[in-house]
């Protein structure tokens, strides 16, 4: 009693195997290449812009940044509470 799709005769899939037939190979080819064309031209937007970040990023300095001294009594204080966290990890 369930949902029954119409019997309908497809000339573009075989109604056993449900493959292509060879009418629906005709039918695509014509447009074969030009959707190849437009896959890769589709996909070069993205990696363009990818790549354009990647180059920006790489070439970007932070020597400019100031970086405040540290004293020795906080380094052991940072070395400690690294060694605490250490321990509870494992």
């Amino acid at each position: 009693m369930g949902f029954k799709l119409p019997k309908t005769h497809n000339a573009y899939y075989d109604p056993v195997t449900f493959k292509m037939t060879p009418a629906l190979y005709r039918v695509r080819a014509p447009f074969f290449w030009r959707n190849t064309i437009a896959l890769f031209g589709v996909s070069l937007i993205p990696l363009g812009v990818y790549i354009y970040t990647w180059k920006k990023l790489d070439t970007d300095d932070f020597g400019d940044i100031p970086i405040p001294p540290l004293s020795e009594a906080e380094i052991a204080e940072l070395k400690k509470e690294y060694e605490e966290k250490k321990k509870l990890d494992a």
